[in-house]
């Protein structure tokens, strides 16, 4: 098992108990599906792509997770502001990844800009964490 929806579920549970995050959203609006009738303020995890990073002697894997930030405002305040909050939540965190030893997570870029054919702004996060198996 190469533990990407373990770290999908780690990573979903620190945005949630982030109480500056969960404030600017306006509830605990973070999701892995998004539902039908979700708010205009959101963050998605819309990609996850896993790689292996074994060694001769150890299994490992990379998991690269996109995150979506979607947001009902015309200024990229917010969009940056919810951006700001996500990486202060999981930049460098200790997550308990079921199942997995959390070698790393780091925040790759993160892209704020106006949504296509939408007036309103949003973001676009990428991060990596690489995991081992306990």
């Amino acid at each position: 098992m190469s533990g990407g929806l373990e770290v999908v579920a780690a990573v979903r549970a620190a945005l949630l108990a982030h109480a500056p995050l969960t404030a600017l959203l306006g509830g605990a609006h973070v999701y892995e599906e998004l539902p039908r009738g979700a708010p205009a303020c959101f963050i998605e995890v819309t990609e996850v792509e896993t790689r292996d990073w074994s060694t001769a002697d150890k299994t490992a894997h990379e998991h690269f997770l996109t995150l979506a930030v979607r947001t009902n405002s015309r200024s990229r305040a917010l969009a940056q502001k919810l951006s700001g909050e996500i990486e202060a939540a999981l930049d460098g965190a200790a997550l308990a990844v079921e199942g997995h030893r959390l070698v790393s997570l780091r925040l790759i870029f993160q892209t704020v800009a106006r949504g296509i054919n939408a007036p309103a702004f949003g973001a676009r996060m990428r991060l990596r964490a690489a995991t081992e198996p306990l």
